[in-house]
This record gives structure tokens, sequence and C-alpha cells, in this order.
């Protein structure tokens, strides 16, 4: 019975081969979609999930809330976090810090700079961490001062093809062992480095140069992992993170009037969930992920409306077929079975063929966004089970009209057609029309959306930064900080300067474009109201550079050593506020306190957007820096930049030679910021096109049917005088009024979506007019053509070959 049920299905294929095109192909590419998009969501979710204990491993990040200010968040805390929580709570196992660093790396002859990739690290951090060994273990990894582990890639880099193991790097001075070396680290971790130095040699480092470590609770720069003991209970553990807190930092906390706590964030949250300042890397966006969960699903449910559209479509058809059937003998519940058979059957071809476009779409789409996004897993059982799912409820929903309904159409009814359309079993085609409104709402959801998008990146790339960016080459600090190195530096710069192409230079410690790295709190002289500040340390020329705008008092170029030696500060505008100034007049002359004496204020800037517009203006101090700079700032004017980059390398390399020549070019650099935006973008405009391909192939094909059906009375039409354009217009009109039902139902749909999505930028566009009209005439257009060519076609076709006799 089931072999003979096939049969039929695959003849009916066969018979219908448009139909069966149209149908096959609009599942196979929303199924694909819906694969690319559930597997992308699946590898963002796999983050951290790698490592054994990774359900008992959490983030230990801070907040900190100034009286009368905003909470602010911070990836790291105090160094003594770790020991005192291994020491305070019985539940915590055990405990690794993470210290980032920089500075030239040298093996050999060699110089290498790794930024972002090398950090001193507990030696427990193999114990936290299941990071794994492609040399060594974690019993000889770390043990003495003076180990270093690499992964493989910079095993090769710096040793080519040879033995890693003991051999020597070179580091501050001091010659460190290679004791281990990792594979390369997974995609899907958030934390991303290259070498590991024993954070035991950098409290030796520290303290050699009369600094602290091990108590001190005031120098908040090291990310601080926990490792639960099995069966501990993180909710009673955070219970008492408040008196954590109030032991070691509460006398600090009421002396200057602010509060904090300690947090427990769990590993695998860290990449999607987290946004704390300061992060070890460029996190993912939960809501983005929701953006491309409802894409999917759009896109998933309008193939699954064209296979329904077809059957509702072919319904008069089929019904003749299914009256003969019950004359014969068949009964209700074999009508309902050859007609799931046939969905199942359309399904199953299209998710194989899905499944041969996801494979083949997987590297173009990995490029898209960046990472190596791994393919189809057999052990991934959730994968699998999602996709037999998708697989069952299309064939379900595809096949519900056609079995259920059909399947209880009265034979005399079925056997004639115009009765048929009298009782309004199949001539009522308002399920087609409510259905062709469900399809367009989700099109034009993900058109307005991704126009929303396109707008907020365009007025993001069109603000005024308060900061000139433009055609402004940056060099990274990469030789020795000592005091040769300052003079070398000054006459590089020097003699760069007198390139007719390069205009002016400056250094500083940080650039637009990054988070800026140092920060501490800064008061009123005779107050304790404390405010933490970022600092950017800048030479004489970098506010000229970088034609920031001071609104009050001076800037430093006036007398910059004197500056220097006297502790004169720049506060922006942001900073002198929450600082306690009234006015940016009110605190030119006046002394603001740190922990280390009194600074004065010299000038007020106006506010620039040092990072992406997601962020609010940051408090920025900015102090006379005359050495321990790490970026050299050049403006260049020149039409043959590849030119003058060749002679500034050439000139580093005559002044530096042995030391890497890195650079960025700052408006690129900047740019960076909004990859992930870039990429989301880019992603869903790929989707929405593909929701719309597949909503026009389900259009295409109800618009033949249609038109097939309605062929005798366009004839009749043409030959009683009706014209090209009228008989166009009569088709397509009943359309476009479904389409602007659609945009009724989705746009304030999609305006909630597009209000949720614009929360995360501090600056952002104001959603216009062109949101409510650009996606329906969008939609409207892109339906027309489609119709419009076939209607075209059926108003221009001889009336006589549809109106001859059958």
């Amino acid at each position: 019975m089931w072999k003979n049920y096939f049969k039929i299905a695959l003849r009916n294929l066969r018979k219908q081969r448009a139909f069966s095109i149209v149908n096959i192909m609009g599942l196979s590419l929303g199924m694909a979609a819906s694969l690319v998009i559930l597997n992308y969501l699946n590898f963002e979710r796999s983050y951290d999930t790698f490592h054994v204990n990774a359900e008992r491993i959490y983030r230990v990040p801070m907040e900190i809330t100034e009286k009368g200010g905003a909470t602010q968040t911070f990836a790291f805390t105090y160094p003594p976090v770790a020991t005192s929580m291994m020491k305070d709570f019985p539940e915590v196992e055990n405990a690794v810090r993470w210290r980032g660093q920089g500075g030239p790396l040298q093996i050999g002859e060699q110089v290498y700079l790794e930024p972002g990739l090398l950090f001193f690290v507990d030696r427990s951090v193999f114990e936290v961490f299941s990071f794994p060994f492609a040399k060594g273990n974690a019993g000889t990894a770390l043990k003495e001062l003076n180990d270093v582990v690499l992964t493989e890639t910079l095993a090769q880099k710096y040793f080519g093809g040879g033995e890693a193991l003991g051999r020597t790097i070179r580091y501050r001075d001091e010659d460190f062992v290679v004791k281990a070396v990792l594979k390369d680290l997974p995609e899907n971790s958030h934390i991303r480095f290259g070498i590991l130095f024993n954070f035991d040699k950098y409290i030796q480092l520290v303290e050699a140069d009369g600094g602290r470590i091990r108590d001190n609770w005031g120098w908040s720069d090291y990310y601080t992992y926990v490792l639960l003991k099995p069966g501990a209970d993180v909710n009673t553990l955070r219970t008492k993170m408040p008196s954590f807190a109030e032991r070691y930092k509460g006398e600090d906390m009421k002396a200057t009037s602010y509060t904090m706590q300690f947090l427990l964030q769990p590993l695998k949250d860290i990449h999607l969930k987290s946004h704390y300042d300061y992060e070890l890397q460029g996190n993912g966006n939960f809501k983005y992920l929701g953006f491309l969960a409802i894409a999917g699903f759009l896109i998933l449910v309008i193939a699954w409306i064209n296979y329904i559209n077809l059957a509702t479509a072919r319904a008069l058809d089929r019904s003749k077929e299914i009256g003969i059937r019950k004359v014969v003998g068949a009964i209700r519940q074999q009508l309902i079975r050859q007609f799931l058979v046939e969905a199942l059957l359309v399904n199953l071809i299209a998710i194989v063929l899905g499944l041969l476009i996801f494979q083949l779409s997987l590297p173009y789409f990995s490029d898209l966004v960046g990472k190596k996004i791994p393919g189809l897993s057999l052990q991934n059982w959730t994968f699998w089970a999602t996709l037999a799912g998708i697989f069952i409820a299309g064939s379900l929903l595809a096949g519900f009209y056609p079995a259920f309904v059909m399947s209880g159409f009265r034979p005399i009814q079925t056997l004639k057609s115009v009765a048929l359309t009298e009782t309004g079993k199949i001539g009522n085609n308002l399920l087609r029309k409510i259905l062709v409104v469900g399809q367009f709402s989700a099109a034009i959801i993900l058109v307005a959306v991704i126009l929303g998008l396109y707008q907020q990146m365009q007025y993001m790339r069109n603000l005024d930064l308060g900061v000139n960016i433009d055609q402004t080459l940056v060099i990274q600090e990469t030789m020795p900080r000592d005091s040769l190195g300052l003079l070398k530096v000054k006459s590089y710069l020097q003699e760069l300067e007198r390139y007719p192409d390069i205009l002016n230079t400056s250094a500083s410690t940080d650039i637009p474009g990054k988070e800026v790295g140092n920060s501490t709190t800064f008061w009123r002289k005779n107050t304790r109201n404390e405010k933490r500040c970022r600092t950017l340390g800048v030479d004489e020329n970098f506010l000229d550079n970088y034609g920031l705008k001071i609104i009050a008092g001076r800037q430093f170029r006036e007398n910059f050593a004197s500056d220097a030696a006297q502790q004169n500060i720049i506060l922006n505008e942001t900073a002198a506020r929450i600082i306690g100034f009234e006015t940016p007049e009110a605190a030119i002359g006046q002394k603001v306190t740190y922990s280390d004496g009194d600074l004065n204020v010299v000038g007020v800037m106006k506010d620039y957007h040092q990072e992406s517009l997601r962020n609010d203006y940051d408090p920025i101090v900015f102090y006379a820096a005359s050495n321990f700079w790490q970026y050299y700032s050049l403006k260049v004017n020149t039409p043959n930049m590849q030119e003058t980059l060749a002679k500034v390398e050439s000139t580093w390399k005559s002044y530096f030679p042995g030391n890497p020549f890195q650079y960025v070019f700052l408006d690129e650099f900047y740019d960076q910021q909004y990859k992930v935006d870039r990429q989301f973008n880019a992603i869903l405009w790929c989707f929405t096109l593909l929701a719309i391909v597949v909503a026009c192939l389900g259009l295409l094909g109800l618009s033949a049917f249609i038109l097939s059906k309605r062929a005798k009375e366009i004839s009749i039409r043409k030959v009683l005088g009706a014209n090209i354009g009228q008989i166009v217009s009569l088709v397509t009109s009943e359309y476009f009024r479904l389409i602007l039902i659609a945009g009724v139902v989705a746009l304030p749909l999609a305006y909630v979506l597009m209000q949720q999505w614009l929360k995360s930028y501090v600056f952002r566009i104001q959603v216009g007019w062109w949101f409510f009209v650009l996606p329906i005439l969008g939609v409207v257009l892109i339906a027309g053509l489609t119709v419009g060519w076939q209607s075209i076609r059926a108003a221009t076709a001889n009336p006589v070959n549809s109106m001859r006799s059958e």
C-alpha cells in the first residue's frame, strides 16, 4: 500500500513538473537558509563548551557605582580577588588570573610583536581550562618562573619545522624557555592567546620595580576565573559576594562614596551575553542572533506557504481526482495518507537538496562572518533533532490542507467544478489570500529591518566624530622603552616631518578607535566624591593633529615641558561634568586629586567619539606625556600612499633595526569597531534577498496557475476590446491589495524589532517615513515584475488558442 502511495506521489510530481520544481526549489532554498542560520546559531552558542569543566567555570567581573553617577562595568578585577576567593569560599576549588601584556619578543636575531596574544597566567590555568597540548603537559608547563607556553601557530612561526621545546625566547631582557606547545585554540574560544608566561614571574617583575600585586586592591587590570567544586551552589556563593566586597573594599567605599559588587558570570555566557568594558575579545551579540533566528524562521515560513498556496491553487484539479477515488471505494484515511506521503516526499527531496546547498554555501558564509564555521556533525544530536523537527513540521504543515481538507470533499461536489465554486469549498480563496498576506508580511519585515540597519550604518559612517581621523598613518611602538629608545623616537619623528608628504606627527598612549587602556579615580580637591575616568597621555602635537577643540582654557602646546612637570591636565566635557564642575570655564585653574597627588586643570576639550557610536562619551583625562608612548600618528597628504608608506618604513628600519614595523591606517582601524555590524548587515541582506527570491518563486507558480485557469476569461476580454494594460491591471491589482494589507500587518512588528535593535546604540537614527513606505514599494515592485511578466504574456497570447473547444 505504501509503495503504491509513493508511486502515485512520484507520478503527480512528474505530471506537474513546473509546480514540482517551484515547490522543491522554494522549500530547498528555505531549508538551506534555515540550516545555515541554525548552524551559525549553534556555533555561536558553543563558545567555551570544549572545556571539560565549562559548567563549573565562572568569571569574576565587577561593577562600580559612584555617588550620583552611572554604574560602570569591568570585565577584570583586582589581583588579590582570585587568592582571596580561594581562601574565603569553600565552594571555590581553583582560580586563575590573566594579565595581558605587550612589547617585543626576540628569538635569535628576529624581533616579533604579538599584540593581544601575550598573557601572564597562574600555573593553575591548565587545571581550570582544558586547552589541549600538542607537546609537553600540564604538569611541566609553567612550573618554573621563566617557563613559557606557545600555541602551534606561534611555534611554527618562531622555530619553523624545528623542535620548539627547550628553545629560548627573550622578553623584557630575560630568557624564557619553551616548556609546552598547545594546539591552536578552537574557533569558539572567547579567550584568544598565543603565548603564556608564569604569573609568579610577573609578580617578581612588578615587585622589582617597586610595585605591589599580592595585596593590591586598587589596581584593577586582571581577568579572574574561578572553578567551583562539584556540586557547589553558585547562587549560594552569589549571596556571599556582597560581604566579600565589604570585607576588602568597605573602608574605601565609605571614604570615597561609591559602591562595588563582584559578580559571577558563567563561562558559557561570556561570548554572547557579556558587554562589560575591557572585554578580552570582541564578543558576539545575542540580540543579533535573535534577529537571525527570526529571519531563518520567516524564510522557512515563506517556503512552506509557497507549498500550501500552490496546493490550494491546484485544489480544483485534484478535487476531480479525489471524487473519482471516492467513487471507486477509497476512504478518507487512505486519501489523507496519500496527500501526506506526497508532502513528505517533496519535503524529503527539498531537505536533501537543502543540505547540499548548505554544504556548498558554508565556505562563503564562513568568509562572510570572518570565522571558520564547522559544518554538520553526526555527533551533534540537537542539530539533527532540529533538522528532523523542521522536516516533520514542514511535511505536516505543507500537507495539511490537501490531506485533511480536500479529502473531506463529497464526490458529487468534486465531480462538478461549477458546484464547487458555488458552494465556496474551493471557489472561495480566502485561505490562499491569508497565506499570501502572511508570506509578504514576512518579506516586508525583513526588508524594513534591513533598510533600518542600512540607515544606521550610513548614519555612523557620516556622523561628525569630533576628531579628524582622515589621512592618518599610525605606527605602533615595538622598541624597548628606555631613555635611548625615547631619544631615537624623537629623532625619528623629526626626520619624518622633513618629508613633504608628512604634514605633522604626534605621539600618544592610545588612539581613536580603541578603548582607552588606562583609567583611575579622580575627585575635586577637598572632596572625596570619586569618579573613574580614562587617562590618555599625549604629546604637544596630539590635539592639533587630531583637530580636537578646546572650549575653555588652553592646550598643552603652549608650554609642554612645564605642563608635564607641573602635572597639568585637560579634561573632556564629560570628565569635567562628572567630577563636579558646573561649566567648562569653572574647571579652569582648579585642582583635581588622584591617588598620587594633585593635578591642575588647564583646559577643557569638546567631547569626541573615541569609540563607536554604540558607546556614550567616556570621561577622559589627558595628561602631558613626555615618554612611554605607544602610538605615533602621522598626518599625510600624498597621491601615492604606498610610496610614502615605503619611505616611513625604511626610515623606521634605519632607526630601529630588528624591530618590526607595525602600522594601521586610522580610518580603517576605527571602522573595525563596526565589523560585527557590517557582517550582520551583510548576512541579513543575503537572507532577505533569499527570502524575496523564495517568495517570488511561489508567486510565480501561483500566478502561472491562476492565469492558466483564467486564460479563456482573458481571451474573451481581449475579444471584447480590453487592452494589455487593462488585463495586466486586472491580474495584478489583487496582489497589490494583498501586499498593502501585508504592510499594515508587518510594519508595526518591524518597527518594534527595529527599536529593540537601535537601543544598543547610544547615538542612533530616528525611524522616519522611509521605514513605512520603502519596504512596501520595494515588495510591490518585485511582486509586480514577477506577476506582471506573466500577465503580459497572457495578455499578448492569441485568444483563439485559449477559446478553442476542449
